[in-house]
């Protein structure tokens, strides 16, 4: 049985792990690589996969998000003929985002022809994630199933994202049993919205994310604090609040705090606009997904018959046109934009037009990875590069790690403690010296004995 490495490895991006046992071979997340690099060169790395499409058997999607997901059109147009096993939620919301994703496709394809007069085709199409729907098949938290004979899989809560799970694989040969865990995207404790993740007793082998193995986030419980302030300070002298959201998760959490502190009359009535259409669309999937919402949001919200993402002072945009007028608001407002890390879409736009006001204020609340326009707002360079022209950072930038939906270094720490009988770890879905940081505590502060690996792209390895 072996393990081969073929994405978010040493790297946060195009997660891709491929699981090889008995002649099968089933391959963990189909994730694009994205950020960090060119555009012709992440179109290369996502066109050419480490293994042969046509030899895949099944994949098993830990969720959502396009970095885990966003390459399974591509895998089904180059010859993948199995099954796609996900939660429920994560069909619903891939829906939407492959649909979106397939467009940004099209527009990159149409800038690479123009910018290197090549035939460059666009990655995937509508009609190739039409395809990848008709292979989804949904499960709930905690039910078994198998992907192949001998392989069986269940799906526990990750608490990253709605529909997240962590993967726990049991494969049988004989009468010997080994239990593969993966963590997809590993969440936090005590955030909004979703429940926390749950903690696996028992594996043999590890797949573990890394993202924020160095950090230590500040508590959630001090958001609503600091952005009552922030707010209020914004405010107070005539700025805008622009926030680059994650359409996923992200941009629901920002609502969700902002529509508190408005029911609770701490922050002054501003218009809030959330300009993207996929954010959009993506609520409303999480309005018809309300049996995986926590305690506490029932609480704030569902108990009383509200819903946690409308109120009075927020405004959802899709059309261009209306996104066009935010460009002419006079006044202090808030607008929440895609895309997440300032790589495309109207969050450009917006940062555009309001990078160079002092009065503004720039909030961070998402990992920037290496490369991007938010990885350079977030290091305060004095210029930055937007859509092909130089704009001065004048306006204010605040990063909130609070918003984090990644575990951190305790977090991490801790899930691993709580695993019994490794023999096996492998560090991924992490820049090159947080997966270095994450081995040595694994060693030094967990006193671990078995091995730890923190694969590069392309290694194969055994599993004991």
């Amino acid at each position: 049985m072996k393990l081969k490495f073929c994405g978010a490895d040493q790297n946060v991006t195009g997660s891709r792990h491929l699981l090889k046992y008995s002649g099968k071979q089933i391959l963990l997340d189909c994730g694009l690589f994205q950020g960090g690099y060119g555009r012709l060169e992440k179109h290369q790395m996502n066109s050419n996969f480490l293994f042969d499409p046509k030899k895949i058997d099944a994949v098993v999607l830990s969720h959502a998000h396009i970095d885990h997901s966003g390459n399974l059109p591509t895998l089904i147009k180059q010859g993948f003929k199995g099954k796609i096993y996900c939660t429920k939620p994560t069909i619903e919301l891939l829906t939407v985002m492959l649909e979106d994703s397939a467009k940004i496709q099209l527009q990159d394809a149409q800038y690479l022809r123009k910018r290197f007069q090549e035939d460059i085709e666009p990655l995937y199409s509508k009609a190739d994630v039409i395809q990848t729907m008709k292979r989804m098949v949904g499960f709930d938290y905690g039910e078994k199933f198998e992907v192949e004979p001998g392989i069986e899989v269940v799906f526990y809560d990750a608490g990253h994202v709605l529909g997240s799970a962590q993967v726990l694989l049991t494969v049988t040969e004989g009468k010997k049993k080994r239990r593969i865990a993966f963590t997809g995207d590993y969440g936090r404790k005590n955030m909004p919205i979703l429940n926390d993740p749950y903690q696996i007793s028992s594996a043999d082998v590890l797949i573990t994310e890394s993202t924020y193995a160095e950090h230590l986030h500040d508590s959630f419980k001090y958001v609503f604090e600091e952005m009552e302030w922030v707010v209020k300070d914004v405010v107070g002298r005539g700025g805008k609040i622009i926030v680059p959201g994650f359409s996923l998760e992200r941009t629901q959490e920002m609502v969700y705090v902002l529509h508190k502190l408005y029911l609770e009359k701490k922050i002054p009535a501003v218009p809030i606009f959330v300009d993207s259409p996929l954010s959009t669309k993506i609520s409303q999937v999480f309005m018809k997904n309300v049996n995986y919402y926590d305690d506490q949001s029932f609480k704030d919200f569902l108990g009383r018959a509200k819903s946690p993402f409308s109120f009075k002072n927020l405004t959802y945009i899709t059309s261009v046109n209306d996104s066009k007028k935010l460009n002419n608001y006079n006044g202090s407002c808030i607008i929440i934009s895609a895309s997440g890390m300032c790589t495309a879409g109207r969050i450009v736009h917006h940062l555009k037009h309001n990078i160079e006001d002092p009065r503004n204020l720039i909030l961070v609340i998402g990992y920037m990875a290496k490369g991007t326009l938010g990885r350079r707002i977030v290091e305060q360079k004095r210029k930055v590069k937007i859509m092909g022209s130089y704009y001065n950072l004048k306006a204010d930038v605040l990063a909130m790690n609070e918003f984090s939906a990644h575990g951190d270094k305790l977090e991490l720490m801790n899930n691993i403690k709580n695993i019994k009988n490794l023999k096996q770890i492998f560090i991924v879905h992490g820049e090159e010296q947080a997966t270095i940081v994450m081995k040595n505590n694994i060693k030094e502060e967990l006193k671990f004995q078995g091995e730890v690996i923190a694969p590069k792209l392309g290694q194969e390895i055994e599993i004991n």
